[in-house]
């Protein structure tokens, strides 16, 4: 008798799961129980691109893949994209709540994980405060060439062995922080920037490996001798980052002036308007926490995907000579001297602009885009897809069609110049992501990868190190893709 009815529980259970939980679900590989489809993300197809594209040829370009327990549609093709992600927005703008992620931040808070009201109230405000720091005029390029001009000074130091990686990192980190928390990085604070950036690397990697999956959709595995040292680390990790930003807001708290309306960084801002909310549950969403983990999103979309775009770039560029030394042509023939470069050369500088966007192409810096969830039921292709199910626009895929982009893997700035050397607009290049959920600090961004980009090359003449004449190009696995560690000579160009 026990034995028929654990046999029928048995049945039941794979029932369930093989076919009736699927059935509804766009096609996809079979799941496995506790780990869903992790198990196809093998050394062989790390970081994830290949993966993709190989369940695009098998299952079409809508297709379900189970992370853990967690169904996931996601969407390749870019005409769907469009279609859907851009023209329909409205109805894509919700975000899944990843239980590990729950538990870490206590909550949806945030930007990038927050959804509904939280989500509309906090990305109100972020835009509102970074336009008053001057985010699109010439207070914010100031203080970004501000940053390349001590970037110069630092590498003039020391040219014949540079790590450009270190120092795009604390550059462009000195950018956010600057907005975040008033101050740069320099000499005096500099092992406070690298425990930051440690801690940082540390949780992209640890999220982007299959345990990492596992876990974070199964944090009562953490309970178990096998996985409780892994979840350990990753706990630990995640409150020595909130620790770091918390503390800067202690200490503000200690000496903010509420009489004034003025405000010198994005800290400062939240606290007063937490302020004006104090009577009210929750403090109007504007609780310590919901500043904790806005600081992680800001720091992180503002520091770790620019600094990763231009040593890639510097990568790509130096493993073309062709690409090299039409940069050099054309900084020689519209620039001419080591004078700085700003915004208003952009329009002239076709090439350089070109190049940065390949690099940002072939960069691809999120082999996974950030997943979403459907406020209402949506028809994809044909398949229907309930509200409040998990999807993804993947737009690494995009990036790497080789009906968009013949030679997906090769580097060719060409793509984005027209026949007559003027620059292309390429709808499909989508490095920040598309529709509502669109990165709110891509205009920052570009404006950043152009200047650190143009100056670089404009004051410097740059080679690999003899140490490493043709460093590799294999990326190294994380939420974001990082170049491998190589090193770079210089001499001054003027």
């Amino acid at each position: 008798m026990i034995l028929l009815i654990l046999t029928s529980i048995l049945i039941i259970y794979l029932f369930n799961h093989f076919y009736w939980k699927r059935r509804k679900l766009p096609p996809g590989p079979i799941p496995l129980p506790i780990i869903g489809n992790l198990y196809l993300m093998t050394e062989d197809v790390k970081p994830g691109y290949k993966m993709y594209e190989k369940l695009k040829d098998k299952y079409g370009p809508v297709f379900t893949f189970w992370l853990a327990n967690l169904p996931m549609v996601t969407v390749t093709d870019w005409k769907l994209i469009k279609q859907h992600f851009i023209k329909d927005g409205a109805n894509f703008v919700g975000r899944p709540e990843f239980p590990i992620s729950m538990e870490m931040r206590q909550g949806p808070y945030g930007i990038i994980e927050s959804h509904g009201d939280r989500w509309i109230q906090q990305r109100r405000f972020a835009l509102h405060i970074l336009r008053d720091f001057g985010l699109g005029k010439n207070l914010m390029e100031e203080k970004v060439l501000g940053e390349v001009t001590a970037m110069i000074d630092s590498i003039r130091k020391s040219m014949e062995d540079v790590d450009m990686q270190n120092i795009f990192d604390a550059s462009v980190g000195s950018v956010i922080n600057n907005m975040l928390f008033g101050y740069r990085y320099d000499e005096t604070n500099i092992e406070e920037f690298l425990e930051l950036k440690n801690r940082m690397n540390k949780h992209f990697k640890l999220a982007a490996e299959p345990m990492g999956g596992l876990i974070g959709m199964n944090p009562w595995l953490g309970h178990l001798p096998f996985f409780k040292g892994y979840k350990n680390v990753i706990m630990h990790n995640w409150m020595g980052l909130m620790e770091m930003f918390r503390k800067q807001a202690t200490d503000r708290l200690a000496s903010i002036d509420y009489d004034s309306d003025e405000y010198s960084d994005y800290v400062e801002a939240f606290l007063k308007e937490r302020k004006k909310h104090e009577n009210e549950q929750d403090f109007g969403g504007f609780e310590m926490e919901q500043l904790d983990s806005v600081c992680f999103d800001l720091w992180v979309a503002g520091m770790e995907t620019t600094s990763n775009t231009l040593n890639w770039a510097l990568l790509y560029v130096l493993l073309n000579p062709e690409v090299r030394q039409k940069v050099y042509e054309e900084l020689e023939r519209e620039i001419g001297s080591d004078r700085i470069i700003t915004t208003t050369d952009r329009p002239k500088l076709n090439y350089i602009n070109a190049t940065v966007n390949e690099s940002q192409r072939l960069a691809n810096l999120l082999p996974m885009n950030l997943s979403r969830s459907t406020n209402a039921d949506v028809e994809i292709a044909g398949y229907r897809i309930p509200k409040d199910t998990v999807i993804t626009p993947q737009i690494s895929s995009v990036m790497y069609d080789p009906e968009i982009f013949p030679e997906p893997y090769e580097f060719k700035p060409e793509r984005f110049l027209e026949s007559d050397g003027s620059l292309k607009k390429v709808e499909e290049l989508v490095p920040f992501s598309i529709g509502k959920r669109q990165c709110l600090g891509e205009g920052l961004a570009k404006m950043e990868l152009f200047l650190y980009f143009a100056n670089l090359f404009n004051k410097f003449d740059i080679k690999f190190h003899e140490s490493n004449p043709n460093p590799s190009i294999k990326k190294e696995v994380g939420v974001t893709m990082k170049a491998k560690n190589y090193r770079v000579s210089m001499k001054e160009r003027y």
